[in-house]
Protein backbone atom coordinates (compact mmCIF):
# COMPACT_ATOMS: atom_id res chain seq x y z
CA UNK A 1 0.00 0.00 0.00
CA UNK A 2 1.67 3.72 -0.54
CA UNK A 3 1.34 6.34 1.54
CA UNK A 4 1.82 9.88 0.82
CA UNK A 5 2.39 12.84 3.03
CA UNK A 6 0.49 16.43 1.56
CA UNK A 7 0.26 19.46 1.87
CA UNK A 8 -2.42 22.21 3.25
CA UNK A 9 -1.64 25.07 1.20
CA UNK A 10 -3.77 28.46 1.40
CA UNK A 11 -4.18 28.80 -2.10
CA UNK A 12 -7.46 27.81 -3.90
CA UNK A 13 -6.62 24.45 -6.51
CA UNK A 14 -9.76 22.35 -7.31
CA UNK A 15 -9.57 19.16 -5.80
CA UNK A 16 -8.69 16.05 -8.13
CA UNK A 17 -11.50 13.38 -6.11
CA UNK A 18 -14.29 12.81 -8.10
CA UNK A 19 -17.33 11.70 -5.73
CA UNK A 20 -20.54 10.43 -7.54
CA UNK A 21 -23.07 10.71 -4.67
CA UNK A 22 -26.00 12.47 -5.29
CA UNK A 23 -29.46 13.98 -4.78
CA UNK A 24 -31.00 11.97 -1.71
CA UNK A 25 -28.66 9.36 -1.95
CA UNK A 26 -26.27 8.83 0.64
CA UNK A 27 -24.83 4.80 -0.20
CA UNK A 28 -22.13 6.14 -2.61
CA UNK A 29 -18.74 5.00 -1.75
CA UNK A 30 -15.11 6.19 -2.75
CA UNK A 31 -13.16 3.10 -4.05
CA UNK A 32 -11.77 0.62 -2.06
CA UNK A 33 -8.19 0.05 -4.21
CA UNK A 34 -5.28 1.76 -2.11
CA UNK A 35 -3.93 5.71 -3.81
CA UNK A 36 -2.80 8.38 -3.06
CA UNK A 37 -5.22 11.44 -3.56
CA UNK A 38 -5.06 14.58 -2.56
CA UNK A 39 -6.89 16.07 0.48
CA UNK A 40 -7.43 19.88 0.31
CA UNK A 41 -4.88 22.27 -1.35
CA UNK A 42 -6.87 25.03 -0.99
CA UNK A 43 -10.60 24.81 -0.13
CA UNK A 44 -12.14 22.87 -2.77
CA UNK A 45 -14.76 22.80 -0.04
CA UNK A 46 -18.10 22.75 -1.76
CA UNK A 47 -19.70 21.45 -5.00
CA UNK A 48 -22.44 24.21 -4.84
CA UNK A 49 -25.93 24.64 -5.62
CA UNK A 50 -25.57 28.03 -6.56
CA UNK A 51 -22.47 30.52 -6.91
CA UNK A 52 -20.84 31.87 -3.55
CA UNK A 53 -19.20 34.89 -3.53
CA UNK A 54 -15.83 34.42 -3.05
CA UNK A 55 -14.72 38.43 -2.85
CA UNK A 56 -14.19 40.07 0.90
CA UNK A 57 -13.42 38.50 4.65
CA UNK A 58 -12.11 34.95 4.16
CA UNK A 59 -11.41 32.30 6.62
CA UNK A 60 -8.82 30.06 5.70
CA UNK A 61 -8.53 29.49 2.31
CA UNK A 62 -12.36 30.40 1.32
CA UNK A 63 -14.57 33.28 1.73
CA UNK A 64 -16.82 33.66 4.75
CA UNK A 65 -20.44 32.63 4.06
CA UNK A 66 -21.63 35.91 5.37
CA UNK A 67 -22.98 38.97 3.82
CA UNK A 68 -25.17 41.65 3.77
CA UNK A 69 -27.11 40.33 1.07
CA UNK A 70 -29.32 43.01 -1.11
CA UNK A 71 -32.14 43.68 1.57
CA UNK A 72 -34.85 41.91 -0.89
CA UNK A 73 -35.64 38.85 1.29
CA UNK A 74 -38.66 37.40 0.62
CA UNK A 75 -39.39 35.65 4.03
CA UNK A 76 -42.55 35.55 5.47
CA UNK A 77 -42.29 34.36 8.42
CA UNK A 78 -43.97 30.44 7.96
CA UNK A 79 -40.92 28.80 8.24
CA UNK A 80 -39.53 28.21 11.82
CA UNK A 81 -36.77 30.28 12.74
CA UNK A 82 -36.92 32.65 10.03
CA UNK A 83 -37.56 35.90 9.00
CA UNK A 84 -36.26 38.93 6.36
CA UNK A 85 -33.90 40.01 9.00
CA UNK A 86 -33.28 37.47 11.33
CA UNK A 87 -32.28 33.54 11.54
CA UNK A 88 -32.57 31.66 14.93
CA UNK A 89 -30.44 28.27 14.97
CA UNK A 90 -29.57 26.22 18.21
CA UNK A 91 -26.54 25.02 20.07
CA UNK A 92 -25.28 23.77 23.29
CA UNK A 93 -22.70 21.23 25.17
CA UNK A 94 -22.70 19.14 28.11
CA UNK A 95 -21.17 21.80 29.92
CA UNK A 96 -23.49 21.20 32.76
CA UNK A 97 -22.27 17.89 33.25
CA UNK A 98 -21.47 17.44 37.41
CA UNK A 99 -19.16 14.50 36.38
CA UNK A 100 -16.97 16.66 34.44
CA UNK A 101 -17.90 20.17 34.00
CA UNK A 102 -17.53 22.12 31.21
CA UNK A 103 -17.71 18.77 28.74
CA UNK A 104 -17.53 19.92 25.51
CA UNK A 105 -17.77 23.59 25.89
CA UNK A 106 -15.24 24.72 23.38
CA UNK A 107 -18.62 23.73 20.57
CA UNK A 108 -20.08 26.30 22.25
CA UNK A 109 -17.28 28.85 22.46
CA UNK A 110 -16.74 28.01 19.14
CA UNK A 111 -20.04 28.73 17.44
CA UNK A 112 -20.45 32.18 19.45
CA UNK A 113 -17.48 33.49 17.95
CA UNK A 114 -18.40 31.96 14.17
CA UNK A 115 -22.12 33.30 14.81
CA UNK A 116 -20.57 37.20 16.12
CA UNK A 117 -18.04 37.39 13.49
CA UNK A 118 -21.01 36.04 10.80
CA UNK A 119 -23.51 38.69 11.92
CA UNK A 120 -21.08 41.89 12.24
CA UNK A 121 -20.31 40.81 8.10
CA UNK A 122 -23.64 40.88 7.80
CA UNK A 123 -25.48 37.05 8.72
CA UNK A 124 -26.79 35.31 6.20
CA UNK A 125 -27.77 37.61 3.17
CA UNK A 126 -28.92 40.12 5.56
CA UNK A 127 -30.44 37.82 8.55
CA UNK A 128 -29.30 38.34 11.30
CA UNK A 129 -28.07 35.08 13.61
CA UNK A 130 -29.60 34.23 16.77
CA UNK A 131 -28.18 31.24 18.53
CA UNK A 132 -29.99 29.81 21.23
CA UNK A 133 -27.84 28.06 23.92
CA UNK A 134 -28.72 24.69 25.38
CA UNK A 135 -26.85 22.50 28.31
CA UNK A 136 -27.70 18.92 28.04
CA UNK A 137 -25.27 17.93 31.16
CA UNK A 138 -24.69 14.77 29.61
CA UNK A 139 -27.76 12.88 30.70
CA UNK A 140 -30.04 15.73 30.33
CA UNK A 141 -30.61 16.08 26.25
CA UNK A 142 -34.21 15.27 25.92
CA UNK A 143 -34.97 18.39 27.92
CA UNK A 144 -32.48 20.24 25.62
CA UNK A 145 -33.84 19.00 22.17
CA UNK A 146 -37.46 19.46 23.64
CA UNK A 147 -36.35 23.12 24.38
CA UNK A 148 -35.14 23.70 21.22
CA UNK A 149 -38.27 22.18 18.94
CA UNK A 150 -40.42 24.34 21.39
CA UNK A 151 -38.35 27.39 20.62
CA UNK A 152 -38.85 26.81 16.38
CA UNK A 153 -35.55 27.37 15.71
CA UNK A 154 -34.01 26.65 12.00
CA UNK A 155 -31.18 24.39 12.52
CA UNK A 156 -29.58 22.68 15.22
CA UNK A 157 -25.94 23.86 14.52
CA UNK A 158 -22.66 22.71 16.26
CA UNK A 159 -23.80 21.22 18.72
CA UNK A 160 -22.60 18.53 20.70
CA UNK A 161 -24.47 15.89 23.19
CA UNK A 162 -22.86 12.92 24.34
CA UNK A 163 -26.20 10.78 24.37
CA UNK A 164 -27.34 11.83 21.06
CA UNK A 165 -29.12 9.00 20.23
CA UNK A 166 -31.99 10.18 22.94
CA UNK A 167 -32.74 13.05 21.49
CA UNK A 168 -33.97 11.67 17.64
CA UNK A 169 -37.19 10.75 18.96
CA UNK A 170 -38.46 13.99 19.95
CA UNK A 171 -35.64 15.62 17.17
CA UNK A 172 -37.19 13.75 14.14
CA UNK A 173 -41.24 14.21 15.71
CA UNK A 174 -40.32 18.29 15.98
CA UNK A 175 -38.56 18.36 12.48
CA UNK A 176 -35.31 20.34 13.80
CA UNK A 177 -32.88 19.21 11.00
CA UNK A 178 -29.06 19.69 12.24
CA UNK A 179 -25.18 20.35 11.62
CA UNK A 180 -23.73 18.90 14.40
CA UNK A 181 -20.08 19.38 15.75
CA UNK A 182 -19.94 15.72 15.94
CA UNK A 183 -22.49 12.44 16.46
CA UNK A 184 -22.18 9.69 18.52
CA UNK A 185 -25.19 7.46 17.52
CA UNK A 186 -25.81 5.37 14.38
CA UNK A 187 -29.37 6.76 14.29
CA UNK A 188 -28.17 10.53 14.78
CA UNK A 189 -25.18 9.93 12.38
CA UNK A 190 -27.50 8.43 9.50
CA UNK A 191 -30.44 10.13 9.87
CA UNK A 192 -32.08 11.62 6.56
CA UNK A 193 -31.46 15.46 7.77
CA UNK A 194 -28.17 15.71 9.69
CA UNK A 195 -25.07 16.59 7.48
CA UNK A 196 -21.51 17.35 9.48
CA UNK A 197 -18.33 18.73 8.49
CA UNK A 198 -16.61 15.62 9.53
CA UNK A 199 -19.22 12.73 9.25
CA UNK A 200 -19.03 10.06 11.51
CA UNK A 201 -21.43 7.43 9.94
CA UNK A 202 -21.47 3.68 12.22
CA UNK A 203 -20.82 1.82 8.72
CA UNK A 204 -17.59 3.69 8.34
CA UNK A 205 -14.71 4.88 10.04
CA UNK A 206 -11.98 6.81 9.75
CA UNK A 207 -9.26 4.02 9.65
CA UNK A 208 -5.91 5.72 8.73
CA UNK A 209 -5.07 5.70 12.90
CA UNK A 210 -4.82 1.79 12.65
CA UNK A 211 -2.04 1.68 10.17
CA UNK A 212 -0.37 4.47 11.64
CA UNK A 213 -0.71 2.97 14.51
CA UNK A 214 0.76 -0.74 13.58
CA UNK A 215 3.94 0.76 11.92
CA UNK A 216 5.03 2.23 15.10
CA UNK A 217 3.53 -0.36 17.79
CA UNK A 218 3.89 -3.51 15.82
CA UNK A 219 4.27 -6.43 18.26
CA UNK A 220 1.90 -4.43 20.73
CA UNK A 221 -1.17 -4.39 18.67
CA UNK A 222 -0.97 -8.14 18.70
CA UNK A 223 -2.53 -8.10 22.26
CA UNK A 224 -4.66 -4.53 22.53
CA UNK A 225 -7.31 -4.25 25.47
CA UNK A 226 -10.53 -2.46 25.03
CA UNK A 227 -11.35 -0.03 27.97
CA UNK A 228 -14.89 1.94 27.15
CA UNK A 229 -17.57 3.98 29.41
CA UNK A 230 -20.74 1.81 30.24
CA UNK A 231 -23.02 4.42 28.16
CA UNK A 232 -23.78 4.01 24.22
CA UNK A 233 -21.53 6.97 23.08
CA UNK A 234 -18.40 4.78 23.87
CA UNK A 235 -19.62 1.38 23.58
CA UNK A 236 -20.41 2.26 19.55
CA UNK A 237 -16.64 3.83 19.54
CA UNK A 238 -15.54 1.16 20.58
CA UNK A 239 -17.17 -1.17 18.83
CA UNK A 240 -16.14 0.24 15.33
CA UNK A 241 -12.34 -0.49 16.56
CA UNK A 242 -13.14 -4.04 17.29
CA UNK A 243 -14.96 -4.45 14.13
CA UNK A 244 -12.28 -2.60 11.88
CA UNK A 245 -9.02 -2.48 13.34
CA UNK A 246 -8.08 -6.34 12.61
CA UNK A 247 -7.60 -5.24 9.13
CA UNK A 248 -4.50 -3.85 10.21
CA UNK A 249 -3.04 -5.57 12.02
CA UNK A 250 -4.93 -5.74 15.18
CA UNK A 251 -5.62 -7.74 18.06
CA UNK A 252 -7.31 -8.01 20.86
CA UNK A 253 -7.09 -9.65 24.55
CA UNK A 254 -10.50 -7.79 25.57
CA UNK A 255 -12.82 -6.00 23.91
CA UNK A 256 -15.71 -5.97 27.07
CA UNK A 257 -14.00 -4.59 29.74
CA UNK A 258 -16.16 -1.33 30.66
CA UNK A 259 -15.53 1.29 33.27
CA UNK A 260 -18.61 3.16 34.86
CA UNK A 261 -19.69 6.55 33.07
CA UNK A 262 -20.26 8.40 36.59
CA UNK A 263 -16.56 7.60 37.16
CA UNK A 264 -14.67 5.31 39.10
CA UNK A 265 -13.29 5.84 43.00
CA UNK A 266 -10.62 3.38 42.40
CA UNK A 267 -8.96 2.51 38.55
CA UNK A 268 -6.68 -0.28 39.88
CA UNK A 269 -8.73 -3.44 39.08
CA UNK A 270 -9.08 -2.26 35.70
CA UNK A 271 -5.40 -2.20 35.08
CA UNK A 272 -4.88 -5.79 37.10
CA UNK A 273 -7.69 -7.07 34.87
CA UNK A 274 -5.73 -5.51 31.57
CA UNK A 275 -2.57 -7.11 33.20
CA UNK A 276 -4.02 -10.14 33.48
CA UNK A 277 -5.23 -10.68 29.99
CA UNK A 278 -2.08 -9.60 28.76
CA UNK A 279 -2.46 -6.16 26.98
CA UNK A 280 0.47 -4.89 25.35
CA UNK A 281 -1.48 -1.79 24.13
CA UNK A 282 -4.70 0.01 25.72
CA UNK A 283 -7.68 1.65 23.20
CA UNK A 284 -9.44 3.60 25.38
CA UNK A 285 -12.70 4.91 24.25
CA UNK A 286 -14.26 8.46 26.99
CA UNK A 287 -12.42 10.92 28.09
CA UNK A 288 -9.26 12.46 29.31
CA UNK A 289 -10.61 14.32 32.52
CA UNK A 290 -10.68 12.60 34.89
CA UNK A 291 -11.55 9.61 33.89
CA UNK A 292 -8.26 8.62 31.58
CA UNK A 293 -5.77 10.71 33.32
CA UNK A 294 -6.84 9.00 36.33
CA UNK A 295 -6.60 4.93 34.71
CA UNK A 296 -3.17 6.69 33.28
CA UNK A 297 -1.76 7.19 36.87
CA UNK A 298 -2.71 4.11 38.34
CA UNK A 299 -1.75 2.15 35.48
CA UNK A 300 1.80 4.08 36.30
CA UNK A 301 1.49 2.91 39.49
CA UNK A 302 0.87 -0.43 38.69
CA UNK A 303 3.52 -0.94 36.48
CA UNK A 304 1.48 -1.13 33.47
CA UNK A 305 3.90 0.57 31.06
CA UNK A 306 2.06 0.33 27.53
CA UNK A 307 0.82 2.60 24.57
CA UNK A 308 -2.74 4.46 24.86
CA UNK A 309 -4.64 4.93 22.03
CA UNK A 310 -7.76 7.12 21.81
CA UNK A 311 -9.34 9.57 19.97
CA UNK A 312 -9.17 13.31 18.90
CA UNK A 313 -11.49 14.85 21.69
CA UNK A 314 -8.71 14.07 24.07
CA UNK A 315 -6.87 17.18 21.97
CA UNK A 316 -7.24 19.61 24.58
CA UNK A 317 -5.55 22.14 26.20
CA UNK A 318 -6.45 20.91 30.37
CA UNK A 319 -6.19 17.79 29.43
CA UNK A 320 -2.55 18.51 28.38
CA UNK A 321 -1.81 20.68 31.21
CA UNK A 322 -2.71 18.09 33.54
CA UNK A 323 -0.01 15.72 32.36
CA UNK A 324 2.60 17.16 35.07
CA UNK A 325 3.34 13.64 36.33
CA UNK A 326 4.03 12.00 32.45
CA UNK A 327 1.07 9.51 33.24
CA UNK A 328 -0.41 10.37 29.77
CA UNK A 329 2.72 10.58 27.85
CA UNK A 330 2.28 7.30 26.02
CA UNK A 331 -1.43 8.60 24.89
CA UNK A 332 -1.38 8.33 20.84
CA UNK A 333 -4.79 9.90 19.43
CA UNK A 334 -6.13 9.95 15.31
CA UNK A 335 -6.20 13.25 14.67
CA UNK A 336 -7.99 15.00 11.16
CA UNK A 337 -7.50 18.27 11.47
CA UNK A 338 -4.25 20.46 10.86
CA UNK A 339 -3.09 20.79 14.53
CA UNK A 340 -3.16 23.95 16.47
CA UNK A 341 0.94 23.81 16.82
CA UNK A 342 0.69 24.65 13.01
CA UNK A 343 -1.38 27.24 12.78
CA UNK A 344 1.78 29.71 11.84
CA UNK A 345 1.72 27.52 8.06
CA UNK A 346 -2.45 26.91 7.89
CA UNK A 347 -4.58 29.97 7.61
CA UNK A 348 -7.41 28.13 8.52
CA UNK A 349 -6.30 27.18 12.42
CA UNK A 350 -4.89 30.37 12.76
CA UNK A 351 -8.17 32.23 11.94
CA UNK A 352 -9.92 29.91 13.99
CA UNK A 353 -7.66 30.35 17.10
CA UNK A 354 -7.42 34.02 16.42
CA UNK A 355 -11.24 34.12 16.47
CA UNK A 356 -12.51 31.81 19.59
CA UNK A 357 -9.51 33.38 21.62
CA UNK A 358 -10.16 36.85 20.76
CA UNK A 359 -13.75 36.68 22.23
CA UNK A 360 -12.29 34.60 25.47
CA UNK A 361 -13.44 31.50 24.58
CA UNK A 362 -11.44 28.07 24.99
CA UNK A 363 -9.90 26.08 22.11
CA UNK A 364 -10.26 22.20 21.19
CA UNK A 365 -10.29 20.07 18.63
CA UNK A 366 -13.56 19.74 19.08
CA UNK A 367 -14.37 23.36 17.97
CA UNK A 368 -12.69 23.32 15.19
CA UNK A 369 -14.96 20.42 14.26
CA UNK A 370 -17.94 22.46 15.42
CA UNK A 371 -16.63 25.82 13.00
CA UNK A 372 -16.22 23.22 10.16
CA UNK A 373 -20.08 22.30 10.97
CA UNK A 374 -20.96 26.19 11.51
CA UNK A 375 -19.43 26.87 7.74
CA UNK A 376 -20.86 23.88 6.17
CA UNK A 377 -24.49 25.50 7.77
CA UNK A 378 -23.84 28.84 6.74
CA UNK A 379 -22.47 28.36 3.25
CA UNK A 380 -25.50 25.88 2.50
CA UNK A 381 -27.92 28.75 3.70
CA UNK A 382 -26.04 31.20 2.29
CA UNK A 383 -26.77 30.10 -1.37
CA UNK A 384 -30.47 29.94 -0.65
CA UNK A 385 -30.42 33.72 -1.29
CA UNK A 386 -33.54 35.40 -0.55
CA UNK A 387 -35.82 32.57 0.24
CA UNK A 388 -34.20 30.64 3.01
CA UNK A 389 -35.81 27.64 4.01
CA UNK A 390 -35.11 24.33 5.93
CA UNK A 391 -35.04 22.07 2.31
CA UNK A 392 -33.30 24.58 0.33
CA UNK A 393 -30.33 23.99 2.82
CA UNK A 394 -30.73 20.76 3.13
CA UNK A 395 -30.75 20.07 -0.88
CA UNK A 396 -27.66 22.27 -0.56
CA UNK A 397 -25.67 20.38 1.88
CA UNK A 398 -26.68 16.96 -0.08
CA UNK A 399 -24.83 18.95 -2.99
CA UNK A 400 -21.48 19.19 -1.47
CA UNK A 401 -19.41 16.23 -1.77
CA UNK A 402 -16.10 17.88 -1.26
CA UNK A 403 -15.24 19.60 2.08
CA UNK A 404 -12.61 20.97 4.49
CA UNK A 405 -13.91 23.56 6.70
CA UNK A 406 -12.09 26.11 4.37
CA UNK A 407 -8.63 24.13 5.25
CA UNK A 408 -9.26 23.46 9.19
CA UNK A 409 -9.29 19.41 8.38
CA UNK A 410 -8.57 16.99 5.45
CA UNK A 411 -11.43 16.52 2.67
CA UNK A 412 -14.80 14.54 3.63
CA UNK A 413 -17.75 14.27 2.15
CA UNK A 414 -20.75 15.40 3.84
CA UNK A 415 -23.37 15.16 0.73
CA UNK A 416 -22.74 11.04 1.06
CA UNK A 417 -21.78 10.57 4.85
CA UNK A 418 -18.14 9.32 3.91
CA UNK A 419 -15.48 10.61 6.48
CA UNK A 420 -11.86 11.34 5.93
CA UNK A 421 -9.39 8.95 3.95
CA UNK A 422 -6.58 11.05 5.22
CA UNK A 423 -5.02 10.92 8.59
CA UNK A 424 -2.50 12.35 11.25
CA UNK A 425 -1.19 10.26 14.53
CA UNK A 426 -0.15 13.19 17.37
CA UNK A 427 0.81 11.99 21.13
CA UNK A 428 0.90 13.88 24.22
CA UNK A 429 4.59 14.53 25.57
CA UNK A 430 4.15 16.33 29.01
CA UNK A 431 2.20 19.37 28.68
CA UNK A 432 2.76 19.19 24.64
CA UNK A 433 1.04 17.35 22.10
CA UNK A 434 3.47 16.63 19.07
CA UNK A 435 3.25 14.73 15.24
CA UNK A 436 4.07 11.70 15.27
CA UNK A 437 3.56 10.38 12.12
CA UNK A 438 3.42 11.55 9.22
CA UNK A 439 6.11 14.11 10.34
CA UNK A 440 6.41 16.74 7.96
CA UNK A 441 4.60 19.47 9.58
CA UNK A 442 1.16 20.41 7.91
CA UNK A 443 0.87 17.36 6.18
CA UNK A 444 -1.68 14.34 6.39
CA UNK A 445 -1.25 10.78 4.97
CA UNK A 446 -3.56 9.53 3.02
CA UNK A 447 -4.98 6.32 1.14
CA UNK A 448 -8.85 5.23 0.36
CA UNK A 449 -8.37 1.84 1.97
CA UNK A 450 -8.73 4.30 5.33
CA UNK A 451 -12.21 4.38 5.02
CA UNK A 452 -13.17 1.46 7.19
CA UNK A 453 -16.34 -0.17 6.76
CA UNK A 454 -18.10 -1.67 9.84
CA UNK A 455 -20.43 -4.02 9.91
CA UNK A 456 -22.81 -6.29 12.39
CA UNK A 457 -22.42 -3.43 14.84
CA UNK A 458 -24.62 -3.75 17.65
CA UNK A 459 -25.31 0.03 17.07
CA UNK A 460 -25.43 -0.52 13.57
CA UNK A 461 -27.77 -3.06 13.57
CA UNK A 462 -30.29 -0.68 15.71
CA UNK A 463 -29.89 2.37 13.28
CA UNK A 464 -31.82 -0.03 10.43
CA UNK A 465 -29.98 1.51 7.51
CA UNK A 466 -31.89 1.41 4.17
CA UNK A 467 -30.55 1.02 0.80
CA UNK A 468 -29.65 4.97 1.20
CA UNK A 469 -27.63 5.01 4.19
CA UNK A 470 -30.76 6.38 5.93
CA UNK A 471 -31.59 5.31 9.59
CA UNK A 472 -35.11 4.26 9.99
CA UNK A 473 -35.40 3.78 13.93
CA UNK A 474 -37.57 6.20 14.98
CA UNK A 475 -39.62 6.90 11.35
CA UNK A 476 -41.84 4.23 11.90
CA UNK A 477 -40.78 2.24 8.73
Amino acid sequence: MRRTSVRFAAAFIALALVTTACGKDRSSSTDSAPATVPTSQGSGDTTPATDVETAGPTFGDAAWPCSKGDGANTDDGSEAGVTKDAVTIGGGDDAGFSGSPGLSHEVTDAMKALVAKCNELGGINGRQITFNYYDAQFAAVQAAIQKACDDKVFFLVGEGWAFDDLQEEIRIGCGLPAVPAYTVSAAFAHAGDVFQGVPNPADETPAGVFEQVAKVFPEEVKQVGMLAGNFSATQETRDKVVNVAPQFGWGFSSTTLEYNAGGETDWTPFVKQIQDAGATMVSWSGTCLPSLQLFAQAAKANGLDVPIITDANHYTQNCADANTDGALDKMYLRFGFIPFEEADINPATKDYLDLVTGSGGDTALLGMQASSSFLLWATASQQCGASLTRTCVLDNMRAIHSWTGHGLHAETDPGANHPPKCAILMKLTGTKYERVAPTERGTFECNDAWIGKVTGTPGLIAAKLDANRISQKFTGK
